[in-house]
């Protein structure tokens, strides 16, 4: 078996969709494992789910390399925005490391930073000075201008806008859609609801609705 072994984590959509750039990109997808025991042995676009997470405890860490395909989800609690890094660091604690997946044609400045695991998926731009952090996603068509700042395991989803000078903190989802304009800080935790125009800071751990984007009720 050799390091080249890619096995995609979680046998959702986000997994079909790398699988696809990976494809493109000229990598063989080995395998798919996912915890849902009814998903083992079918298939994920040709890639045979092969077990859950003892698939690849089974294997030497030299031998595999991991795509985590868990969203982070916006909702809170179990399977939500905490979802992605529980994935994360599920196998970093045994050693395993993640990949990259950056899509052909997104557009990404050679002055950006992209962090270990990070997606950027169809259509993406990241301008000059922003900072991508680990395992983050920026997903398809989302734009994030000059020197935004993107915390680790956020979810950026499709067709969200970040101004020059967004800072988004650990654990964030920022809903399909949504625009946060220049300057603005969103503090870890957050949730930005889809088609949100935010114009305020958000503090850490809230929850933003509308436009402009407010605190949704408890």
């Amino acid at each position: 078996m050799s390091r080249s072994e890619i096995i995609v984590v979680c046998a959702g959509g986000h997994g079909r969709v790398v699988i696809d750039i990976l494809r493109r990109a000229g990598h063989a997808v080995a395998a798919v494992v996912d915890i849902n025991p009814r998903l083992h042995g079918s298939t994920l676009d040709g890639v045979t789910v092969i077990g859950n997470d003892d698939a690849v405890f089974a294997r030497k860490t030299a031998d595999v390399m991991l795509v985590n395909a868990r969203g982070n989800l916006p909702k809170r609690g179990a399977g939500g925005l905490d979802g992605r890094r529980q994935v994360f660091e599920r196998f970093t604690a045994r050693g395993y490391k993640f990949m990259q997946v950056l899509s052909r044609d997104a557009v990404i400045s050679a002055a950006a930073m992209l962090e270990d695991s990070c997606h950027v998926i169809t259509g993406a731009i990241i301008h000059p000075g922003a900072v991508i952090g680990r395992d983050a996603i920026i997903n398809t068509g989302a734009r994030v201008d000059h020197d935004c700042r993107i915390g680790a395991h956020s979810h950026i989803a499709p067709g969200v806008i970040l101004c020059g000078n967004v800072t988004v903190g650990a654990e964030c989802h920022i809903g399909a859609g949504a625009v946060v304009t220049q300057n603005i800080t969103i503090g870890p935790g957050a949730l930005v609801g889809a088609g949100a125009v935010v114009v305020d800071d958000v503090a850490p751990g809230v929850t933003v609705l509308g436009s402009p984007a407010r605190a949704a009720e408890r």
